[in-house]
């Protein structure tokens, strides 16, 4: 059976209803004549072609067939019936039951030392992570999967893996990276006529251009996507194309056209059994209708996100819970039910600030990784070239001469690169140390760095009985500034608050954005009516500064609480509290003031 098995791994490179089809015919003429072992490969190839097509109810009974005939999970088709079996659970929202069954695949691929099985083990796992919010161990596994598949040369593979690691590059809002790594998927798949792969990675790509606001290119890829199900007469998947183009048209503010292919959409009307994409749908719908005033369309389609969402877990759908906390605070807001909306932009606020804290991770860490990586691939070099130079030294004792200089040589080229990666991974340290204390968005210091200055620079203050205080800042009616001018606008307002803000920062001093729209100003050797002095300066200049967003002007104010060291207040969370209470009392008193805490 290993050639008619062959030929379908060879159709489902270039369609799996191909290769489905295929596997029907052969196990309905060939079932008397195979064996148990036999079936159960089959079984486990039609699931994996059932799970690529989104059939996931037909892919796990077709698994079922393969389980009830004992095969061992540690021969191949084991390992990829684990790995199907994995997929499943986690397009179904069971994440951890997943990985369970990708790190016994990957165990027993080790133990066979099946290159191909383990990269797909790494693959699979990347991708769960990657859906998880986790990007830092989705990039680790693609590229160890990558090394997996470089040593056995499978550029298909390698294409595959592309086109999963794009997504998770646009995740990490590397865009240059996720359009390269797109870009060369969809090359490869045109170029060998693999159709039904260009078309997924061109979806792919849509949405890697749609995050990043490019709603031209995201529009002609969307298109693009539309020839390609007409081109190879897959039109049962333009359902992809008619979803993307009416959210980047929604967003766009083109609502008439997003409402006509939502239209498409809907007539087409795709069965999901993936809570996530089913999700992203009526998401889509409830802003659609929110956008129309489609007041109680809107709360039926949420309170059905709700639903869907319940079974999940809030940690593993942060970015899908914040969309429906900040579109119910919409809707109340519509609804002039103001406590609601306030609640409920609260609970986005906070799920922001932990998937916020959760990006700047991973793209902190991203760098690392790909250094680790580059580590890894020099390391397997060298140890080839000790291995081929011992090898040559047994073989040839003759050149024994000749290669004690070979050797020398290596040694001192080795010795240079050494010396090479020592210096640049100097250099990658002092990079790593400024990205890790540094608010991407603001250049200032970051929440973190700024609380380590501001307990160092305490017990200093008290060790040498010097003055000390803080000021804590707080942008008013920020997110006024985010419904009119969007996130991108609030964004500029940030940065030219900083700007300012910092022109009135001593030399000693230092100036960090511990929040959202919140600063944290350090103030060593400096009283509460010198903090004061400051504040207000910092105040009158961000009232007046006039702020130019894609051609409109915007005014904004800040509130203001100071605290300073004193014998009965001397710890940092004590003078955090102070301010922080100081600031609360600024902006309860009508914002756009200072307030200095009470000190007794």
């Amino acid at each position: 059976m290993q050639k008619p098995f062959s030929q379908i791994d060879e159709l489902n490179k270039k369609d799996p209803a191909l290769a489905l089809a295929f596997s029907k015919k052969l196990l309905a003429e060939h079932h008397q004549q195979m064996t148990d072992f036999d079936k159960a490969t089959i079984f486990s190839k039609m699931a994996l072609h059932n799970l690529i097509l989104g059939h996931y109810k037909v892919s796990q009974g077709l698994l079922d067939q393969a389980y009830a005939l004992k095969v061992d999970l540690k021969t191949d088709t084991g390992i990829s019936m684990l790995l199907t079996q994995g997929s499943i659970m986690d397009e179904l929202g069971n994440s951890e039951q997943a990985m369970e069954k990708y790190l016994l695949a990957e165990k027993y691929a080790k133990a066979n030392e099946n290159s191909k099985l383990l990269a797909e083990s790494y693959a699979y796992m990347a991708y769960s992570y990657s859906m998880n919010h986790k990007d830092t161990l989705a990039l680790k596994h693609y590229h160890q999967a990558y090394l997996q598949l470089e040593k056995i040369g499978d550029e298909l593979g390698l294409a595959y893996l592309k086109a999963e690691m794009a997504n998770s590059y646009s995740l990490l809002f590397d865009d240059i990276n996720a359009i390269k790594l797109a870009t060369e998927a969809s090359d490869y798949f045109k170029k060998h006529q693999y159709y039904f792969d260009e078309l997924f990675v061109q979806n792919v790509l849509a949405k890697i251009h749609l995050r990043k606001k490019d709603y031209s290119k995201a529009e002609a890829t969307y298109l693009r996507v539309i020839e390609l199900t007409k081109e190879n007469n897959k039109t049962e998947y333009v359902y992809l194309a008619y979803l993307g183009l009416a959210d980047t048209y929604h967003r766009s503010q083109q609502h008439d056209k997003a409402r006509i292919f939502w239209h498409k959409y809907k007539e087409v009307n795709p069965d999901y059994e993936n809570p996530a994409a089913e999700i992203g749908a009526i998401v889509l719908a409830a802003k659609l209708e929110i956008a129309d005033d489609n007041i109680n369309a809107a709360i039926e389609a949420l309170t059905r996100v709700e639903a869907i969402l319940a079974p999940l877990g809030k940690h593993n759908a942060l970015s899908w819970y914040i969309q429906l906390y900040d579109l119910q605070g919409k809707v109340a807001i519509i609804k002039e039910d103001y406590k609601t909306a306030y609640f409920k932009q609260e609970q986005a606020r906070e799920l922001l600030k932990i998937y916020y804290n959760t990006e700047r991770e991973t793209v902190r860490s991203k760098y690392k990784v790909m250094f680790d990586t580059d580590q890894a691939i020099l390391t397997n070099k060298l140890l080839e070239q000790d291995k081929a130079l011992n090898k040559a030294a047994l073989e040839n004792a003759v050149q024994q001469q000749k290669l004690q200089n070979m050797i020398i040589i290596i040694i001192l080229l080795f010795v240079l690169v050494l010396f090479y990666f020592i210096y640049r991974q100097i250099l990658n340290s002092k990079a790593l140390q400024k990205i890790a204390n540094t608010d991407t968005l603001t250049e200032l210091a970051n929440r973190r760095y700024t609380f380590i200055y501001a307990q160092k620079m305490l017990l200093q203050a008290i060790k040498a009985k010097q003055n000390f205080a803080m000021i804590i800042f707080d942008v008013d009616h920020f997110k006024q500034v985010n419904d009119s001018f969007g996130h991108a606008g609030g964004d500029i307002a940030l940065k030219e608050i900083s700007s300012t803000a910092n022109e009135y920062v001593r030399a000693h001093d230092i100036l960090g954005r511990i929040g959202g729209e919140e600063f944290l100003l350090i103030l060593p050797e400096a009283s509460s009516a010198q903090a004061y002095e400051i504040a207000e300066r910092i105040r009158h200049a961000i009232e007046h500064k006039v702020i130019m967003v894609n051609s409109k002007p915007l005014q904004i104010t800040a509130s203001f609480g100071i605290a300073q060291l004193t014998d009965k207040q001397d710890s940092f969370k004590q003078l955090f509290n102070n301010a922080d209470m100081a600031l609360f009392q600024a902006k309860d008193q009508g914002r756009n003031q200072t307030v200095i805490a009470n000190e007794t």
